[in-house]
């Protein structure tokens, strides 16, 4: 019996690596050919959407709400053994979008971590 592409059921192995990635930043999934690289990723995306759609159907009607994911936030790329951006690459490399500055707090002025942000942060 195979499940169909429409079932979250169907992406067992997608959430288990994506949500590992959510957890850590920067993890890395090998595989063991480029074309696997590069289905891996695009059942990544085809999960996040699958979500995305059926998160749609709790707001839709509510005005200004847009339906999310807990994976939106992730940047899936290909890269090659050096950590570089390969779209032959066998390895595809899990980051999260982070803000590109800094945040400040208003009555102190000191610069503030927020604990679900990674280190990386603190070290720019």
């Amino acid at each position: 019996m195979s499940l169909k592409a429409s079932s979250p059921a169907a992406y067992a192995d997608v959430k288990y690596v994506m949500d590992m990635a959510l957890k850590k930043p920067g993890l890395i999934f090998e595989t063991k050919t480029v074309g696997g690289a590069i289905n891996f990723k695009q059942r990544c995306n085809k999960y996040r959407n699958l979500l995305r759609e059926m998160a749609q159907e709790q707001v839709v009607g509510v005005p200004g709400y847009r339906a999310e994911t807990a994976y939106d936030h992730l940047i899936i790329r290909q890269i090659d053994l050096e950590g570089n951006a390969d779209r032959r690459g066998l390895r595809l490399r899990f980051d999260h979008q982070i803000p590109e500055g800094k945040i400040i707090d208003p009555e102190t002025g000191e610069e503030l971590y927020l604990p679900e942000m990674p280190s990386v942060l603190k070290e720019q």
